[in-house]
């Protein structure tokens, strides 16, 4: 992220347009998971890293989002962090839903963090593939379309019903079976 500061009011078409003609978005153009999104730099400069966390944010981000397009979604935002290893660097035990690396290509998953980071979430699975997200997190989506309550965020809603309940409503559930 970048932060102007003390910009004359006159000068800022032109800095907007030089930022235009360089590729960057305004934030009103950026999906709200990718603007809320943090990982760690993990797999190749962290010594501590076990599995990428920096360089595939972007690809997890990307899938997230067209599943949450696919279940009928499209608004919701959801806090996401992502880190190589367990320490943590980029709070991800914070977050809404945390991939938290593991070991090559293997990530826990975290749920139930605030949308604004004054709750810690729960590990809720200890190992998921990372070519398995998106059937790990269809039937926990599923089971937020069907039991939110009104203007519920993913977080929250993940923390009342805790893990216990998530885990058996996802142990039954068939996947493409529920849409919003």
């Amino acid at each position: 992220s970048i932060i102007f500061r003390d910009i004359d009011p006159k000068d800022k078409e032109g800095i907007e347009q030089v930022l235009r003609e360089h590729g960057i978005a305004p934030i009103e153009e950026v999906d709200p998971n990718a603007r809320l999104a943090m990982a760690c730099p993990a797999l190749p400069l962290c010594g501590l890293a076990q599995t990428e966390a920096e360089r595939i944010m972007p690809s997890y981000i990307e899938r997230m989002r067209a599943l949450l397009t696919k279940m009928n979604l499209d608004d919701e935002e959801i806090l996401m962090r992502m880190t190589g290893c367990p320490n943590g660097c980029a709070r991800p035990y914070m977050a809404e839903l945390a991939f938290v690396g593991d070991g090559a290509k293997s990530y826990q998953i975290w749920l139930g963090g605030s949308p604004v980071l004054t709750r810690t979430a729960y590990p809720f699975m200890s190992k998921m593939d990372a070519d398995k997200l998106e059937e790990t997190m269809e039937p926990i989506l599923a089971m937020f379309i069907q039991q939110r309550q009104e203007f519920e965020a993913f977080g929250d809603f993940c923390h009342r019903l805790g893990a216990d309940a998530i885990s058996a409503y996802t142990q039954s559930y068939t996947l493409g079976s529920v849409k919003a």
